[in-house]
């Protein structure tokens, strides 16, 4: 596997598939600590297939992992909400054919939540929803530069599994199709101000 540092600074690429992390907006406006008010972001990978071969990507939960970065330099733990009763699906494959790029967004809200044991208390969080249901929460969060990015990861491991998912066809297209590794997409800022 080889990767390089793109000049522009928001893209990698790994074995010519280029990744790049895309954050609708930089300046975030922090909401007013009331119900209802929130900050929407669009965040995503947008990914191009610049090899010679047509390849699956998954867009699900379990192979877009977003991480964020405090101001003081520390990762961020997320709080995780995972709710899949189900396999992935077919439709969750994006299939790229060569020279072409996709965008995998996801719409993020920022706003306040409040404690559910002392009702008072507030904390600001980002909170990412998946499809089905699963959910991440970057908290508690304040004025400040924070850096965001995806870890994008696929094995094939797993992907055998889905056989009574998928028809026998179309699966065996994905297996044999599918890009496998793992990359960071480079850090964006994402600045939070007061209103």
């Amino acid at each position: 596997m080889t990767s390089f540092e793109s000049h522009d600074s928001n893209v990698v690429e790994v074995d010519g598939v280029r990744f790049e992390t895309i954050v609708s907006q930089t300046l975030l406006t922090i909401p007013e600590p009331k119900r209802a008010a929130s900050t929407s972001v669009e965040l995503g990978v947008r990914i191009t297939n610049n090899t010679e071969t047509m390849l699956y990507f998954s867009s699900n939960f379990y192979s877009m992992f977003p991480e964020m970065i405090a101001p003081d330099g520390q990762l961020m733990i997320t709080g995780i909400g995972c709710e899949r009763f189900n396999s992935p699906m077919e439709s969750e494959f994006v299939l790229l054919i060569p020279g072409r790029s996709v965008t995998l967004y996801r719409d993020a809200s920022l706003f306040w939540m409040r404690n559910r044991k002392k009702k008072r208390d507030r904390e600001l969080i980002l909170y990412i929803p998946f499809p089905a249901e699963d959910i991440y929460c970057f908290s508690p969060l304040y004025p400040g530069t924070y850096q965001f990015r995806f870890k994008y990861r696929k094995s094939r491991e797993g992907v055998e599994d889905l056989s009574q998912w998928i028809e026998p066809i179309a699966l065996q297209r994905i297996i044999e199709n599918i890009w496998t590794g793992e990359v960071l997409t480079p850090l964006v800022d994402i600045q939070l101000v007061q209103s």
